[in-house]
Parts: C-alpha cells; sequence; structure tokens
C-alpha cells in the first residue's frame, strides 16, 4: 500500500499523537476530529501503520521464536519521522569509524526487538524476552538502542540491570550516559551514575508523570539496590504514578543472578530472583534478558508466570561480520578435501604442558605460590610484542591488555603481582641492554605462524618495533581486580597498558580493552561459566592478527565443544520458526550434551528432562578415531564390508563414478545392521543407540525404509583396500589435528565435504562454494531417502604442505568413518542426548490468572551488600 502526500502527513501525525502519549486508537480519534470529512483517509493511513508493523515482525521471525498471541496486535514499524533519541544516536554512530559499518544491523536488530515488545500504549504490558548474542559481541550497542527506539515509542522509565560486579556496572553507565543521557540531557533523568548506584532518589511522581521525560537506571543486580528500587517504584505505584509510564527492564547478563536457584524454587525464590518478579508484578513492565549463555534461562520454569521465562520470544542476534569467537579460533566446518588458506583455524592458540599448569593451579599456588612460568613469560613478552606492533602500525597509542586467569581464590591473584612486576622490570633492563633475541624469535615465529596479510594488515619486521618496546615496557600496569584488591581495571581517555590478573570479575560481562594476551588455565564443569571467561571474544579492528591465548589442551577442546552448542542453539531457533504454531511455550530449545561438562549450575537445572534430539535434516559423521586399536580398525572395516556385499546380494547395482561408487535403494535392515557393527568412538557425537531410535521411528512413520550408499574416493588413489565391492575402494586422505600428545584418540575436524551431501544426487562439479546448505538439504528432502558415506581413509595420511596445524593420522590400519545425511522428518521421532525444559505442565492464563502485584510483597529479610 502506497501513501499520497496528504496521507503521509496524516500518518506524521497519529505518530506524533503516540509519542504524546496517545493509543493509536486515540491518535486516530483526535485526527478524526481534526480533519473533518477525513474518516477514509484516516482509517487508511491506521491500515498502513498496521502492514509496515505486520512486515516487521515477520521480518523479526528471521532471527526469533516469538508468540504472537502474547503481545496482540503489530505496532512497531520502525523509526519515525518525529522520533528523537534514535536519530541523534544514529547520527553519532555513524560518525564514529569504529561505529559506521555496524550500524545498519544494530538498526535492524534492534527495530526487530522493539516490534517484538508490547505496545507501550497497552493498558496491560507482560513481555517476556530473551535476546541471546555472542560473548563480547556487541549487546550493550544493542539494548542501547533498542532503549531509544523504546523510548521514541512511548516507554517512559528504563531499568538496565548490569551483572552482579561494580566493574560491570560502572561500563554499562558509562556507555549510557555517552550514548543517551549526554546527547539529549534535557529529555533524559538519570537515576543513576558513574559512583551512585540506585539509592532513594527523589520522590517518583515528578519525574515519572511528566510526559516528555525519559527516566533510567542502571542497576547492580545486588539485593540491597534491588530493594530501593522497589520500595521506589511501590511508592509510585501507591500514588497512582505508574498508569501512564510503561516500564521496560534490560536484563544484562541474564543468566547471572537473575534466574532463580532456590534449592526447592517451587516453593521459595533467591532473594535478587524475588525482587526481580516483584518488578515485573508492576502492571506495565516489558523484560527482556540479554546474554550470550542462555542455558538457564531456557530451564527456567516456563509454568510460573511471574517468572522470567521467555514466553514472549527468544531473538538470535545475527553474528557480525568482524566479530572475532570461537569459529575465528577453531576454524570453519570443511572438510580437509575442501580446506582452503581462509578456513583454516587462526593460529592463535598455544599450549600449556599439563605439568606446567599444575604449577598454576591453587593447591599448588597455595603452597608455593606463583611463579613466572616458561609459557607465562612467553605469554608477557607477546604482549610486550603485541601492544608495541599496534602503536608502531597505527601510529598511537591505545588501551592494549593481557588477561591472567588461573584460580578463582583471590590470595594467589594478589600473590601474582610481584612475581610478574619483577618479570617485566627484568625485561625492560633486558631491552635497554639489547639482549632481544627472545622478543626477536618470539616474533618472527608467531608473524609467520598467523601473517598479518591474512587479516589484510601490513606486515612490521622486529626492527620496526624495537624503537618502541621500552616505552611499552615503561607505561605497563599490573593490577589484580577481584573483591579484595583496591585497584580496579578502569578504561578512560587515557591510552592504558595492563597486565590484569583476576577471577570472578573479569570473567563476565566486562570488557578487556584492547586485549591481545591471554594466559587462561580455569576451567569449569558448566557451559555457561567457561564461555563467559573467554574475555578475548570480540573485535579486533587493525590488529586481528596479534590475539593468542594460552590455555590447556582440554580447555582447548571444551571451547572448540562450545563453539558448536552455540551453533546448535541458533539452528534450534532456525528451526524452529519455519514450522506452524511454535512458540517458546510448546517448543523449548535443546541444549547438547557433554561427558563432562553440564549446561549450567544444577540448582538452575531444577525443570530440566532429558530432551530429545532429532536427526531431522541433520549430518553426523565420524570425526574421532581409536586410530591406535587394531581391533576396532579391523572390526569397523568389516561392518562396512558386510554391509556393501549384503547390498549387492540384495541385487543393488554398483554406479561406478569417477572418485566414487554409488549404491541405491539399499534397504534399511542392512543399514540397521552396519549401525549395530560399527564401533563408534566414546567421544562422538554418535551412538548406534541413538542412530537406531531415530530410524526406527522415522520407519513406523513410512520414511528411511530405503537408502543410498556412496563410497568416496579419489581418482589416482596411491593405495586401495577391499571393501566388498566389484573393485578395491581408494583411500583418500584424512590427517589429524595437531595436539601436544597423540594419545588413543585422533581427531580429523570434519570429515564430509560439501558435495559429499549430495553425492547419490548431484554431478560433484555441480557443487560450489556458492550453493547453500539449504539448497543441498532441499535436494535431500526432495529425494527422501536417507545418505550413509563411506571413507576408506589411508592410515599414513599426510597433511598438504600448505596445511596448518595438521600431523600424519599414523594410525595402525587404514580407517573407515562414517557420515549420515538425513531428510527433514515429515514427522518427529527422537533419540534423547539432550536435556530442555518440562513444558508440559504449562497452562493457560488469562489477566485474572496471573499473579498480582500485591500478592508478591516478598519478605523484609535483610539485604546484601556487595562490595565487589
Amino acid at each position: 500500500m502506497e501513501l499520497t502526500t496528504r496521507e503521509q502527513a496524516a500518518l506524521g501525525q497519529i505518530e506524533m499523537l503516540i509519542r504524546q502519549g496517545k493509543s493509536e486508537t486515540e491518535a486516530a480519534e483526535t485526527l478524526k476530529v481534526l480533519l473533518v470529512g477525513e474518516a477514509v483517509l484516516v482509517d487508511k493511513v491506521v491500515r498502513f501503520r498496521h502492514e509496515v508493523a505486520e512486515q516487521r515482525r515477520t521480518i523479526a521471525t528471521t532471527h526469533a521464536l516469538f508468540d504472537p498471541e502474547e503481545e496482540g496486535e503489530p505496532w512497531y514499524g520502525g523509526p519515525g519521522e518525529y522520533d528523537v533519541f534514535w536519530p541523534d544516536l544514529r547520527a553519532a554512530l555513524e560518525a564514529d569509524p569504529s561505529w559506521v559499518d555496524a550500524v545498519p544491523s544494530l538498526d535492524e536488530a534492534s527495530t526487530d526487538i522493539v516490534g517484538l515488545l508490547a505496545d507501550p500504549h497497552s493498558p496491560s504490558i507482560r513481555t517476556r524476552g530473551l535476546v541471546l548474542g555472542f560473548v563480547q559481541s556487541g549487546k550493550t550497542a544493542n539494548f542501547t538502542a533498542t532503549i531509544a527506539k523504546a523510548a521514541d515509542a512511548g516507554y517512559r522509565l528504563f531499568i538496565v540491570l548490569s551483572g552482579v560486579h561494580n566493574s560491570l556496572r560502572r561500563q554499562t553507565q558509562l556507555r549510557i550516559d555517552e550514548q543517551l543521557v549526554e546527547r539529549y540531557p534535557t529529555r533524559w533523568v538519570p537515576l543513576t551514575d558513574e559512583q551512585r548506584d540506585f539509592g532513594k532518589p527523589v520522590k517518583a511522581l515528578p519525574l515519572l508523570g511528566a510526559p516528555d521525560l525519559r527516566c533510567i537506571a542502571v542497576v547492580k543486580k545486588n539485593v540491597s539496590r534491588m530493594t530501593h528500587l522497589r520500595d521506589w517504584l511501590r511508592e509510585a505505584q501507591k500514588h497512582g504514578g505508574l498508569e501512564n509510564c510503561p516500564i521496560l527492564i534490560i536484563d544484562d547478563e541474564a543468566d547471572q543472578a537473575s534466574p532463580n536457584a532456590a534449592k526447592d524454587p517451587e516453593l521459595d525464590r533467591t532473594r535478587i530472583n524475588e525482587r526481580l518478579t516483584e518488578l515485573l508484578a508492576l502492571p506495565r513492565v516489558a523484560y527482556v534478558g540479554y546474554t550470550a549463555t542462555p542455558f538457564a534461562n531456557v530451564l527456567i520454569n516456563p509454568a510460573d508466570a511471574a517468572d522470567i521465562y521467555p514466553r514472549s520470544f527468544i531473538y538470535a542476534l545475527p553474528k557480525p561480520p568482524t566479530y572475532f569467537g570461537s569459529r575465528e579460533l577453531f576454524g570453519a566446518s570443511v572438510s580437509e578435501d575442501e580446506s582452503t588458506t581462509s578456513d583454516q583455524p587462526h593460529d592463535m592458540i598455544r599450549i600449556v604442558p599439563d605439568d606446567e599448569a599444575e604449577e598454576h593451579s591453587t593447591k599448588s599456588l597455595l603452597a608455593d605460590g606463583p611463579q613466572v612460568t616458561d609459557s607465562l613469560g612467553e605469554a608477557i613478552r607477546w604482549f610486550v610484542l603485541a601492544t608495541t606492533a599496534r602503536r608502531v602500525r597505527s601510529g598511537v597509542a591505545k588501551h592494549s591488555s593481557m588477561l591472567i586467569h588461573t584460580t578463582m581464590r583471590v590470595d594467589p591473584q594478589l600473590a601474582y603481582i610481584d612475581p610478574i612486576r619483577s618479570f617485566v622490570k627484568k625485561l625492560g633492563v633486558e631491552i635497554l641492554e639489547g639482549n632481544l633475541a627472545p622478543l626477536r624469535d618470539l616474533w618472527e615465529q608467531e608473524s609467520l605462524a598467523e601473517p598479518a596479510s591474512r587479516h589484510g594488515l601490513r606486515s612490521m619486521s622486529f626492527d620496526e618495533l624495537v624503537p618502541a618496546l621500552s616505552i611499552t615496557v615503561d607505561e605497563l600496569k599490573v593490577l589484580a581486580d577481584n573483591g579484595l584488591s583496591t585497584d580496579r581495571l578502569v578504561y578512560d581517555h587515557e591510552p592504558a597498558t595492563v597486565i590484569a590478573v583476576g577471577g570472578n570479575t573479569l570473567s563476565r560481562g566486562l570488557t578487556l580493552e584492547g586485549l591481545v594476551s591471554s594466559y587462561f588455565l580455569r576451567s569449569s564443569n558448566t557451559y555457561d561459566t567457561l564461555l563467559q571467561m573467554g574475555r578475548w571474544f570480540g573485535y579486533r579492528p587493525g590488529y586481528g592478527d596479534l590475539p593468542r591465548i594460552w590455555t590447556t589442551q582440554q580447555l582447548a577442546d571444551d571451547f572448540e565443544f562450545l563453539s558448536e552448542i552455540e551453533d546448535a542453539l541458533r539452528t534450534e531457533i532456525t528451526r524452529y520458526r519455519t514450522m506452524d504454531n511454535a512458540t517458546p511455550a510448546n517448543l523449548p530449545v535443546r541444549i547438547g550434551l557433554h561427558p563432562r561438562m553440564q549446561a549450567t549450575a544444577r540448582v538452575k537445572m531444577h525443570f530440566a528432562i532429558r530432551g530429545e534430539a532429532s536427526y531431522s535434516a541433520q549430518r553426523p559423521q565420524t570425526t574421532y578415531f581409536a586410530h591406535r586399536d587394531e581391533r576396532t580398525i579391523a572390526s569397523n572395516l568389516g561392518a562396512g564390508r558386510k554391509l556393501l556385499e549384503g547390498a549387492k546380494a540384495a541385487g543393488v547395482v554398483e554406479d561406478v563414478q569417477d572418485s566414487r561408487v554409488i549404491m541405491r535403494d539399499v534397504p534399511v535392515d542392512l543399514i540397521r545392521r552396519f549401525i549395530r557393527d560399527y564401533a563408534f568412538h566414546p567421544d562422538s557425537e554418535m551412538t548406534s543407540d541413538l542412530l537406531l531410535k531415530y530410524i526406527d521411528g522415522q520407519a513406523k512413520c513410512g520414511a528411511l525404509q530405503v537408502w543410498n550408499i556412496a563410497v568416496m574416493g579419489i581418482q589416482k588413489p596411491k593405495s586401495t583396500v577391499p571393501l566388498g565391492l566389484d573393485a578395491e575402494s581408494a583411500l583418500i586422505t584424512r590427517s589429524k589435528l595437531k595436539r601436544p600428545s597423540t594419545g588413543t584418540r585422533a581427531v580429523i575436524g570434519t570429515l564430509m565435504s560439501k558435495p559429499d551431501r549430495v553425492a547419490d544426487l548431484l554431478p560433484a562439479a555441480s557443487v560450489t562454494t556458492a550453493t547453500t546448505d539449504e539448497e543441498l538439504q532441499a535436494a535431500r528432502d526432495e529425494d527422501g531417502r536417507g545418505l550413509l558415506v563411506l571413507y576408506p581413509i589411508d592410515k599414513r595420511s599426510e597433511p598438504k604442505a600448505s596445511t596448518k596445524g595438521r600431523v600424519a593420522l599414523d594410525a595402525v590400519g587404514d580407517l573407515l568413518g562414517a557420515a549420515f545425511c538425513f531428510p527433514t522428518a515429515a514427522q518427529n521421532s527422537e533419540a534423547a542426548d539432550t536435556i530442555q525444559v518440562d513444558v508440559s505442565q504449562i497452562q493457560a492464563t488469562d489477566d485474572e490468572g496471573f499473579p498480582a502485584y500485591e500478592d508478591l510483597e516478598g519478605s523484609q529479610d535483610e539485604v546484601d551488600l556487595d562490595h565487589a
């Protein structure tokens, strides 16, 4: 629908009336009075407004799983002509070279999120939403933009719950002040500031009753602070001060402290959760949690209408193109056949030997005190080199940080300070005396490992750095940031060069500006804690070649696993949004399991149940091999031989192609027998039981009755292996990823290449890098048959000379890898290897069934004081 000039003017008048506090209906009626005889025109403008809003909400579903019944009719069509706060913020961001490229995606995502909130003019607002970002990915920027647009749209009071530490609250306050309050000081009323958390501000009524003012508070998640806030709002509520004051609560780090972690959450609440639910019980409050680790949030009791389960929406922020995250460290999921320099893992992880890591364990630190061990010394030298390189390359000094995180105990953290300062002082003397060989060797070694050219940056010789090395050391400060230290990691206008030793205060939310060197040895048995401690994620403009991480192999493996968990969460949301009537309440997000870690703290998983994971549209494959176990190797080759011989005996004909053999319409019983016979590695994502359960469930629905098999090879093999086909099968190469010790497990990364997914359907040459996953899956779905791909793997498997991070497979025998390609299931048959929240107890609640504000008075127990 297009509008004429007169209709566009009428639309502008309606928008202006709405921003003055009228509802859409009231604005339309007012305009009809002003424009006598133009009722048809006004109705058309209202319909246009609805169409735009509906289009926005439709676009939002690209990234969101949401319940359209929760918030009523679509209402937000995006920024309007009479907006004040967002246009000013947008102009400021576009004028900043470090932000200008991110503005379009920030604009789109924040518009989506505001559109998923309730209309601020609604008599009742009960939005419960969750925004899923990435660690250090710009969540603060997103919720700041969301606040600006919501303020333009009519929300009046904004409460930002900013973690549990003063440092994070202060950092968030400074961002809010800079990007919102200071840009429009006559319209924003800050209820907190850099030094002052929420206490006992002036009476609420004069502030909350002024339609042109917007109030904002950045509050630490602390019982005393939230009690002050609750009491202040209750006082306003008594006098009717909240009737025309829609409230938006932004809960940063929403998985920390906010979920109810009481021992019996059906009878009791933790005090911060209790204060939060008291705030949410006000009549017109929208709540949006922001987190990169939503495991606790999607396991909250969904049947508790007072709590923060994201029943309204879950929105997955798209990954920014310049973001430096798990995939940038571990590389893209492509096979060795497809691997190029661009998609190989960045060579930035340095493994600390286990015996050296033990010297930094809490037990050793308490007994012997900390020492600057070999790898820690290397990490400090690299910090000096990388900081100097940034300065020389850009011509200006900028914030530069190193993180040392080995223990959660604060006393050992403080004890690191003197040994590190002594090491830095000695390093400074060596530089002044010209003893530069260790630094030169390290720079040249690391420059070859991760070339600047790969990041589009200028390479620098060591000699270019030498004149500035002493300056870096002279400016370097060493501090501990924890609950006992008097120092705090504060970044102001003067560039800071700092080595920060810490634990919990540096492990969540707080941004370490210019982080280039991380020495990280602290393990965790929960997904969320470990991911949040990875402070090295984020953006590295102009120095993408310089970050390095020193950690153990076990922790590196854990982070690699968690990168897959992150991808799976977003895949879940994407898959659900294509289903009819899918909402967070009837299709809970499922979380994959790890043999050693759990998703979040046990006290946050009271309502988790053993979940159901479907292989629908999935491509599970073997990436772990017991390459030193002769019996397993022989058994797996025997399973493959029995399968192919059985297929031939059943009349299946071989289709011999250039580098593969295809066998079509193989009975499912033969596939089932192969799965039973094949020994999957204990660390594999697949098990025989899970595969068989899924296939049997699909067979009962009439699906997956017949299969295709592809045996992959190469045109000019160096050697072959008998697998039961007419000719021996060519052996392919799959070298293993480099690990500090070989052990009994070989990890090859990705087994299957993109063309292999449709090897039975399309010529290999027709699948290019431009072919999308969706196109390949569409071909599989149209065919309807499952595909089993077998990979005979040469026991030697030397890596290509151009491949980094790989070594020869060096197995005791030729291996057989297996991959499965499943069509999208018409009916879901599941296999339990996940956890999810139990939604079976959810009952529909109407307005009368929602807990009243007075029912949630809460106890007047003694508040706690957090000095962290």
